[in-house]
């Protein structure tokens, strides 16, 4: 387990036991980050669903080492992510791919997502993955700053999903032989 030494949060390995608030952490950041960016009417009707929370709970039980992680405060889970090989198979080989970081926002800006992709690029590392990539959406300006002062950068794929109305993507990439 990685803990803060500034702030009482840690980052371990997630289990099956943590895929409820693992979705309940995914709803609030979207909920709260993604207000003007992605249809009101969609974000309104997310809700913690049995079969989400079904699906990561097997996710997580096929997860690599480091592919799924949750940073705890006291007990709560206050941030995730997940990496693994990537869905793309067009993509060079040895390259993974980051699929999610979430933290609620109330622990933004703390160093809690910086240690959640910290933990997945190492993670992916420890796999033999030597690059990485990571999609986000376009408009969402903070999340693409953190990206980039984490060590990524845009590679010039696009993409889009419809979310009640069109949300655009970005993807980002990294060699993962360098740190953050």
């Amino acid at each position: 387990m990685t803990t803060n030494p500034n702030e009482l949060w840690a980052v371990r390995p997630s289990t099956p036991d943590d895929a409820e608030a693992i979705e309940s952490v995914r709803i609030a950041t979207w909920k709260a980050c993604y207000r003007g960016i992605v249809p009101d009417a969609y974000l309104d009707a997310l809700s913690v669903q049995s079969s989400r929370v079904d699906r990561i709970r097997k996710g997580i039980d096929r997860a690599d080492a480091g592919g799924s992680v949750v940073a705890v405060a006291e007990s709560q889970v206050i941030g995730m992510g997940f990496a693994g090989p990537p869905e793309d198979d067009q993509l060079p080989g040895g390259t993974g791919e980051v699929f999610a970081v979430y933290v609620l926002p109330d622990w933004q800006g703390r160093g809690v997502g910086r240690a959640l992709l910290e933990r997945l690029t190492s993670g992916l590392r420890a796999l033999g993955y030597h690059s990485a990539i990571l999609w986000t959406l376009r408009d969402r300006r903070a999340t693409r700053r953190f990206y980039e002062a984490n060590g990524w950068e845009l590679d010039g794929a696009k993409d889009s999903l419809d979310l009640q109305g069109a949300v655009h993507l970005v993807r980002y990439a990294r060699n993962l032989g360098e740190s953050s």
